[in-house]
């Protein structure tokens, strides 16, 4: 999926509501001197938003996204009777009315569509069942508000990078999975931190069967057999762990393609009766080799031994 950008600064009404509304879900604004700004960039699965507000607006909005908002006392708010700020970030999400106040402020929103937390919410807590509610509008405890602090602020100030796939899949998951941790859910918290370490364990276990066995014909199967979990729940706790992103298969491709390549590297120049036999010890044919060391290396295995 591809990045998404967008900028926008108006001082009409009309259209700070209008791009609100498409950005935020239904909204009902009232300003009488107000230029709102704001810079956005995501995908479908998360946006970080921007906002430079000069004058003041109060609004009444219904999401349509769980949003976590950063700013100061100049932003005030009521949900469901409850009132603050967010000096301290705060989050809110669709099923009640936001009541907001800005003035002459300038805030960060972490935006979550429903959809795509609740799917990966379902990867990382191994429930095909959960349906993401918070139980709240304020982090757990002193201690998770200063890790979505840092995921936050790692995700800022990496904007400029996001343009990239991978680099954007690893924010999302983080800025995701950190929101997760530090608002409190609705629902027992033991048992999804249980269902956390049980995946862990299990990547690591796979992981590790990966390295040791490389140059034996072993599968995605024995893989699962070998960390105690079927091939179903292998795949989720690499979805859910994985830092490079990377299906069971796409590991162990990866692991034979280092291994192979470091074969490569340690061959005599010219040698180009070896390139089969490196292929097939490490699993691939001639082609496949080449393609994914092309891919992963930017060179033919060819160029490094000079044939």
């Amino acid at each position: 999926m591809p990045a998404l950008r967008e900028h926008f600064r108006s001082a009409d009404l009309g259209e700070a509501e209008a791009y609100i509304t498409r950005s935020y879900g239904s909204v009902d604004l009232d300003a009488q001197d107000l230029t709102f700004e704001e810079s956005s960039v995501g995908d479908e699965r998360f946006a970080l938003r921007r906002l430079n507000i000069g004058g003041g607006y109060s609004a009444e909005c219904d999401l349509d996204a769980i949003i976590v908002v950063h700013s100061d006392a100049r932003y005030e708010w009521e949900i469901d009777g409850e009132r603050g700020d967010a000096a301290d970030p705060v989050l809110f999400q669709p099923g009640s009315t936001l009541a907001c106040r800005l003035q002459d402020t300038r805030v960060q929103v972490v935006a979550l569509p429903m959809d795509a937390l609740t799917d990966l919410a379902r990867t990382v807590y191994n429930d095909d069942t959960l349906a993401v509610r918070f139980d709240g509008t304020r982090p757990a405890d002193p201690t998770l508000l200063r890790a979505w602090r840092s995921a936050s602020a790692l995700a800022f100030s990496a904007e400029a990078t996001l343009d990239n796939d991978l680099a954007r899949a690893s924010m999302f998951r983080s800025i995701a999975v950190s929101t997760l941790e530090a608002f409190p859910l609705i629902g027992d918290r033991a048992q999804r931190v249980e269902s956390v370490a049980q995946q862990q364990r299990a990547y690591r276990a796979a992981v590790s069967f990966f390295e040791q066995n490389a140059s034996l014909p072993i599968t995605v199967d024995d893989a699962a057999a070998a960390a105690g979990v079927g091939s179903g729940a292998l795949r989720r706790a690499f979805r859910a762990h994985s830092v490079a992103g990377r299906s069971p298969l796409e590991h162990l491709t990866a692991v034979r393609l280092d291994a192979a390549h470091a074969d490569i590297v340690g061959t005599a120049m010219g040698s180009v009766d070896d390139l089969s036999e490196i292929a097939s010890r490490w699993g691939f044919t001639e082609e496949g080799l080449r393609r994914h060391h092309l891919a992963a290396y930017g060179t033919r295995p060819e160029d490094l031994l000079g044939v």
